[in-house]
């Protein structure tokens, strides 16, 4: 059983170091997502008979935050930098005043 923790751990720190794809997370996000999603996924999988909608809620945010941070992908962040992007200025409008 130790062995395969130590390949599970092994797999997980080379998918950190490496650079995400579209270069939106950063290294420091990304290991604060698998950190903070580890402990919010453990916390539902206690709580899974006690209060199980609560738990499910905890296994699937947790379970998005380690995916996001092993991955390196946001498709919240990547849809918020899109929307940035496609702003376009319509008109401009200028007032000169007289004296």
């Amino acid at each position: 059983m130790g062995a395969i923790v130590d390949k599970v751990i092994s797999k997980v720190k080379s998918k950190i170091d490496e650079e995400c794809e579209n270069g939106t997370i950063e290294t420091s996000e990304r290991i604060l997502s698998v950190v903070a999603g580890g402990f919010i996924l453990g916390a539902g999988v206690r709580y899974l008979i006690k209060h199980p909608l609560t738990a499910l809620s905890g296994l699937s945010l947790g379970g998005a935050l380690v995916y996001r941070g092993i991955t390196g992908k946001c498709a919240i962040k990547k849809a918020i930098e899109d929307d940035v992007e496609r702003v376009e200025v319509i008109e401009h409008r200028y007032f000169v005043k007289k004296d």
